[in-house]
């Protein structure tokens, strides 16, 4: 079994706040939510669709205080922990399908607000799933920051992270083309 222990630092050319990255993204859909019902013309300024993991070059994306090691859209490590490549598949699999999911109900939100004939109740369901995937993004970072708590913190989270429950908002984005986002602007 190989473990990745990322507990020196190395050569990371990006170093980002996590929890205010989400924050940022939260804050700028609902702006942009608040703005539009006001005003109409606020759709030019929609808000950026971002993705949070991933990453072309080697990242530390800090949450709840874990500076999670990421490259090519994959966690590699948690400083400070040494965890199995298992482990960290499985942690991996949870958040960047999460960021994902973000990352298409934004894009298709905007679309949608593109569309001359948008339906507001299709409008009010891309926002609200994209708020409920940064939600659950949270909560599982926060989760996983918990197990560090405990004493022996690599091995609380070996064995803790399989119990996790994979995230279920909506696993046909899991499948989906991201193609489709393209076909749906024109």
């Amino acid at each position: 079994m190989h473990t990745a222990n990322y507990t020196t630092s190395s050569q990371i050319s990006d170093q980002i706040n996590g929890d205010d990255l989400v924050g940022k993204l939260l804050f700028d859909r609902y702006e942009f939510t608040k703005n539009l019902n006001k005003n109409s013309s606020a759709k030019a300024n929609l808000p950026k669709a971002e993705y949070i993991f991933n990453r072309d070059h080697e990242a530390i994306i800090t949450f709840n205080g874990l500076d999670f090691v990421v490259r090519d859209n994959q966690v590699i490590g948690i400083k400070g922990l040494s965890l199995s490549n298992e482990v960290l598949a499985q942690i991996t699999k949870k958040l960047v399908f999460l960021d994902r999911v973000q990352y298409y109900y934004s894009e298709k939100s905007n679309l949608t607000y593109l569309n001359p004939n948008m339906d507001i109740q299709d409008v009010k369901y891309l926002d609200k799933q994209f708020f409920s995937a940064l939600k659950i993004l949270n909560a599982t970072v926060r989760d996983i920051s918990a197990f560090t708590k405990k004493q022996n913190p690599s091995l609380t989270v070996e064995m803790n992270i399989s119990k996790m429950r994979q995230p279920n908002i909506d696993k046909s984005v899991e499948k989906q083309s991201f193609q489709s986002l393209v076909q749906l602007a024109r």
